[in-house]
């Protein structure tokens, strides 16, 4: 499927402020199953940007404005083609579960312990206990119940919480968004030794989906490692394996390594923020639309 994504956001200052620098993760990537066609990035006022890739092969733009400014506008347009992956099997062998212990002395051990949003806590101890969290016959088995037991009992709420929130406060409440639900499964392989990670991106929605998130905003869903098999998507906001509706732009440990935007200012002004993403199916190819304007609350 071939997905055409306008990703625009704002910033808005009540004074000028100035030397402004900022990171942006919002350059889809292209891998065994997309292939991003092209990306515009475009920001007003208009100055250098740059690129580079980091550790785990995301593409990062960052730039600097060394003037005043009072309104920042970065819009993002890219155009990305989208395979389902390959069908998994209905179970995996029971040994399954020794390959994770040798995998801690590999570089996939950042994936298996905790990390900022991800730490372990006695709320997260007792969730495990009061819904049979635990291993069962196989990996593949344990993720896919535990993606159903989230999706069962952790109430997709937006604006429940906020970038900052802890996996207690989501427990606490049983309500949350896509980050907090993502946040709380990846904490939950990992408390059982299977390697896990956050997906930041889109989901293209459509009228005969029955999906939770919303379709104005950014996305997120996890990976998990599964022997014989490798990296496999689970989408416990929506209680479902990701596919070719699934955009991926960034990986990370959490959602700390992979916010969207990112970056500094001198000056002492308040911030509004205003975001607008729109996510169209592109079977034919056409221009790129520009110089969209995001939509305010």
């Amino acid at each position: 499927m071939r997905h055409r994504i306008i990703h625009d956001t704002v910033f808005r200052y009540d004074q000028p402020v100035h030397e402004s620098v900022m990171e942006v993760r919002l350059h889809p990537g292209s891998n065994e199953r997309q292939r991003c066609e092209e990306f515009v990035l475009t920001v007003t006022p208009k100055t250098v940007v740059h690129t580079y890739v980091d550790a785990a092969q995301n593409i990062i733009n960052h730039f600097q404005i060394p003037g005043r400014l009072t309104e920042l506008h970065v819009s993002a347009q890219s155009t990305v083609d989208v395979q389902s992956p390959a069908p998994l099997p209905n179970a995996l062998p029971q040994a399954s579960w020794d390959v994770y212990e040798a995998m801690r002395a590999t570089s996939m051990l950042d994936m298996m312990l905790p990390s900022t949003h991800t730490q372990p806590s006695p709320s997260l101890e007792a969730f495990m206990s009061e819904h049979s969290v635990q291993r069962y016959a196989d990996p593949l088995t344990t993720v896919q119940n535990l993606n159903t037991v989230l999706y069962q009992t952790i109430h997709y709420t937006p604006q429940s919480t906020t970038v900052d929130s802890t996996i207690e406060e989501v427990l606490a409440q049983r309500k949350g968004v896509c980050q907090d639900i993502s946040h709380l499964m990846i904490a939950l392989c990992r408390r059982l030794g299977i390697p896990a990670r956050y997906i930041s991106g889109y989901l293209y929605h459509r009228r005969i989906d029955n999906d939770r998130s919303q379709s104005d905003a950014t996305h997120a869903w996890v990976e998990v490692w599964l022997p014989t098999v490798g990296w496999v998507g689970f989408d416990p906001t929506n209680n479902m394996l990701t596919g070719e509706r699934h955009i991926t732009v960034a990986i990370g440990r959490d959602y700390a390594d992979v916010t969207p935007t990112r970056g500094i200012y001198r000056g002492l002004a308040n911030e509004e923020l205003g975001v607008s993403v729109r996510i169209n199916d592109d079977s034919t190819r056409s221009p790129m639309i520009q110089n969209t304007r995001p939509t305010w609350p």
